[in-house]
């Protein structure tokens, strides 16, 4: 994997953890309980927000847990931060492109910029299908069989990913302090599933 990627998903994930804690979730349990988000990914996250001078740390309180805060550089960095993930476009990773869509929702309001961030997404997603095909010059069944069912997996786990992410643009909240609709159901089975 290249530099770039990883660094783009580091600063996605950066800013979303910024912008849990000036929303209120402001310890690394928090952002694990409420936000779901691991905390071997916002341990290293908030350490590199803290370095950069975009949080402050509290002290440590019940259980040692230590509260953040959310710095005037932070705060700004969070009103056009967002603005370039936007620009770049969607990185490809589902969770990367996720948070880079609420958080154009929570910079700019408008909910058809994040729902159309993500439609690109699914795009690209469905694009990635042609690299999925592994051919096999092997003339033994086995490896043949082998590499078209892999590929034929492949395909069949990136359209669902694609529909996933589709679901999720239908889904966005139409306001900032707005709960998504739920969209598990939206999502149309497979014929045969």
């Amino acid at each position: 994997m290249s530099e770039i990627p990883d660094k783009r998903r580091r600063t996605d994930l950066d800013l979303f953890v910024l912008a849990l804690i000036d929303g209120g979730v402001s310890t690394p349990y928090e952002l694990q309980k409420t936000a779901g988000l691991s905390q071997g990914a916002t341990i290293p996250a908030l350490q590199r927000l803290l370095d950069a001078g975009l949080v402050l740390q509290g002290k440590p309180g019940a259980r040692k847990r230590t509260d953040y805060k959310v710095s005037a550089t932070g705060k700004k960095l969070l009103r056009g931060g967002w603005l370039p993930l936007i620009e770049a476009g969607p990185s490809g990773d589902i969770d990367s492109d996720l948070r880079v869509a609420l958080l154009a929702i929570m910079g700019s309001g408008d909910r058809r910029l994040a729902a159309n961030f993500l439609r690109q997404s699914a795009g690209k997603k469905m694009e990635s299908i042609d690299a999925t095909e592994l051919t096999s010059d092997a003339t033994a069944p086995l490896a043949r069989w082998y590499t078209d069912l892999r590929s034929a997996t492949a395909k069949v786990l990136i359209t669902s990913e694609a529909e996933a992410i589709r679901a999720m643009a239908g889904a966005l909240p139409r306001m900032p302090t707005g709960k998504p609709k739920r969209y598990a159901g939206s999502v149309k089975k497979q014929k045969g599933a």
